[in-house]
């Protein structure tokens, strides 16, 4: 595309992401390209009519961007907006004081990634986090039955009555806690796992067999964890007036299983992902723009973490203060070892 083509282009979808409003080649001439005719603006913007990247509501009205104007823009025009000081520590002010559980951290984050977008969030838990055992311990309540009172990082707690078969006193479970947390306590859970598979048969092994179950179930819980924020965001843009529209956004943000398909398909193996409008495969995202990114406390495991707005989105500054959040995220999940 030519540079001046590309600039009117440019105009066009930074005007109408703040106005709203079809925007004509006086409001253009005035505001851009005052060395410019205005004949010669509507020439350029007939132009990029024909090409896809604009189009006409009404015959009288401006141009508003396509889904294809807003793809090239955004992978040829966009630079990211720098983010000011005091957005930049109220993320960090945010994610510093999140929970310290996965599941706080999740909704912290999305929370937070609502506010400094003004639009609505989507976060995955990193998948194939593991669970860190804080504390074991065992209470008698029968010969053959205890109490598994199991603390988790983020103090999570998880009880579970198991029956043995073997009959126990209180002293015996006493001390087959202090030896299970002198070798498990503090540790990811791959480490209870393979404190089991060496295990002797007895007590111990069949106990140490329930602790696993109950960390198999929490973390199968934490790679499906999904939520989301900021859908009220969503009722201040114009696109979303009709209730009909937040409606169908809605069903796909409370489909909590099609939701955690959606993002990992969605995401693939890239950092960044923009899909605008009709390239959404849900249809009733085909009127929005998905701004995906993935973050997590390491490589190995990774969540998504999204924006979800009308396709009119600020994405220079959305971008930005996605990959912020992300960061910010990461970095303290890292730190806590969540």
């Amino acid at each position: 595309m030519e540079n001046r083509k590309q600039a009117i282009l440019r105009a066009v979808v930074q005007e109408f992401t703040t106005s709203a409003v079809p925007v004509g080649s006086q409001a253009l001439q005035t505001r851009y390209f005052v060395n410019l005719s205005s004949a010669t603006i509507r020439s350029e913007l007939a132009d990029l009519a024909d090409l896809g990247y604009l189009t006409q509501p009404h015959t009288s009205a401006g141009r508003v961007p396509t889904d294809s104007g807003y793809r090239y823009f955004v992978d040829f025009l966009m630079d990211l907006e720098p983010i000011p000081d005091r957005v930049k520590a109220y993320i960090q002010d945010e994610v510093r004081t999140a929970p310290a559980d996965v599941e706080g951290m999740v909704e912290r984050v999305a929370m937070t990634l609502a506010e400094v977008t003004r639009n609505a969030s989507v976060a995955s838990a990193p998948q194939g986090a593991l669970a860190r055992i804080k504390h074991v311990d065992l209470v008698s309540l029968e010969p053959k039955e205890v109490l598994l009172i199991l603390l988790l990082e983020g103090n999570l707690l998880r009880q579970q009555v198991v029956n043995t078969t073997q009959p126990a006193t209180q002293a015996q479970l006493t001390r087959l806690a202090a030896r299970l947390n002198a070798s498990i306590a503090g540790r990811a859970s791959d480490e209870a796992r393979r404190h089991y598979e060496s295990a002797p048969l007895g007590l111990e092994k069949e106990l140490l067999g329930r602790v696993i179950a109950v960390l198999d179930v929490y973390e199968k819980g934490s790679e499906n964890l999904v939520v989301h924020d900021g859908v009220r965001n969503l009722l201040r843009q114009p696109e979303f007036a009709e209730s009909s529209r937040v409606h169908q956004v809605l069903e796909v943000l409370e489909e909590t299983r099609y939701l955690t398909v959606l993002l990992r398909q969605l995401i693939g193996d890239s950092d960044l992902q923009i899909v605008i409008g009709s390239e959404n495969t849900s249809s009733r995202l085909q009127g929005c723009a998905v701004v995906l990114t993935s973050y997590g406390p390491s490589e190995r495991l990774k969540g998504v973490l999204g924006v979800v707005g009308p396709t009119r989105m600020a994405y220079s500054q959305t971008v930005a203060r996605l990959q912020a959040v992300a960061r910010s995220a990461s970095d303290r999940m890292a730190e806590l070892g969540v």
